[in-house]
């Protein structure tokens, strides 16, 4: 895959041109970063749903308004699901699972299409700041994604990396098995057994292809193509700063979401305009345009 760098580059301008030009972004921003939980806040997105602040999930404190997903992080979830940390960030592996299968209509409880919202590729990692940074648009120079580059590099080239990265991924496709099958059965009894079993020769033929890509992935792990990128506000789930880490190669995305290529932009451009530097138009093993 390849991208045009310089459309990535306008596209980032814009959206952080328009992110500074919305009216009142400096004061919900201070808020934010304040941990005001009496603020009112209109301009952000991804913050935890009004619905959960002072809920917990059973691990943590229980959330706050200014709260988002990865704010306090390892404070909120399971340690394992934390891969490595630094001072000033950690890597996380995506919680959804990476294969489509597994949301499609026939599968999922709802009976509806989700597969929008399984990972973009078998390895989609993230790696997010220790600090409360909301996002790309909102930051003023490069110094933090610098890190958070130079963070993933250090764990990607671990001797461990390929195993924890592979537990976490399984993780994650067990954990979407088990919450697919506890719903059929809340649902209705009657027809859980017949969905069960489909939902069991889908999920034999994912852990299947989860093994092949394991192996490819252990094999072939210092040649892999990892692009990393953002999701540039608004168009960003979670109100946190967070990098997206990929394998972009067709093979590891077979079963995996293409829905959000559209709106990742790539590490380089979003380093160009915060350090403006200049940088070749076109970089090779980056998102498709």
């Amino acid at each position: 895959m390849s991208l045009q760098f310089t459309d990535h580059v306008n596209e980032f301008k814009r959206l952080r041109a328009e992110f500074w030009n919305t009216a009142g972004v400096c004061e919900e921003l201070r808020a934010y970063e304040a941990r005001d939980n009496d603020y009112e806040y209109k301009i952000l997105k991804g913050l935890v749903p009004k619905p959960l602040v002072g809920r917990t999930n059973d691990i943590g404190p229980a959330w706050q308004k200014s709260d988002t997903f990865f704010t306090d992080f390892p404070t909120h979830n399971d340690p394992q699901r934390v891969l490595s940390s630094t001072e000033r960030s950690h890597i996380i592996c995506n919680i959804a699972c990476h294969d489509t299968r597994l949301y499609s209509s026939d599968i999922d409880p709802s009976s509806l299409d989700k597969t929008a919202a399984a990972g973009m590729s078998y390895m989609h990692l993230l790696v997010i700041p220790s600090e409360k940074v909301y996002n790309a648009v909102s930051m003023s120079n490069t110094e933090l994604i610098t890190e958070m580059k130079t963070h993933f590099l250090d764990f990607w080239n671990r001797d461990d990396s390929a195993d924890k990265v592979t537990h976490a991924i399984c993780d994650a496709m067990e954990r979407r098995y088990t919450e697919v099958a506890r719903a059929y059965q809340r649902n209705d009894n009657s027809t859980a057994p017949q969905r069960l079993a489909n939902l069991d020769a889908v999920m034999e033929e994912c852990r299947i292809s989860a093994t092949n890509f394991a192996n490819t992935l252990r094999t072939n792990r210092s040649s892999a193509d990892v692009v990393l990128g953002f999701h540039s506000h608004p168009h960003h789930s979670v109100g946190h700063l967070h990098m997206h880490v990929v394998l972009a190669d067709p093979q590891f995305r077979t079963y995996s979401t293409l829905a959000h290529d559209w709106k990742t932009l790539s590490f380089e451009a979003v380093e160009h305009v915060l350090g403006g530097e200049e940088v070749e138009l076109t970089i090779p093993g980056g998102w498709p345009a």
